[in-house]
């Protein structure tokens, strides 16, 4: 399975843009330590690391896992910052 190189590009500036957007918020939690930065940071962690994770899928079809199992991590992280967002 060959993936075109726009494709690959695309996901490897998504892999950057969320590393800096979880960087930024994470350097916040650690100047302020609130609840609600805790909240975004980890939101925004796991979407980091699922990026991460979802890399060796562009070298070869080893590494797989389901289009459920994307869509709970994806839910999960975006509660975190729904989380975050509401805390007063």
């Amino acid at each position: 399975m060959s993936l075109p190189l726009l494709d690959i590009a695309l996901r490897i500036s998504l892999i950057i843009a969320t590393g800096i957007l979880f960087t930024i918020v994470f350097v916040a939690y650690l100047r302020l330590k609130n609840r609600k930065l805790l909240f975004l940071s980890t939101g925004f962690g796991i979407f980091f690391v699922h990026a991460l994770i979802y890399i060796p899928e562009l070298f070869g079809p080893t590494y797989t896992i389901g289009e459920n199992a994307h869509l709970i991590i994806h839910l999960v992280a975006l509660l975190f910052i729904l989380l975050g967002t509401l805390k007063d």
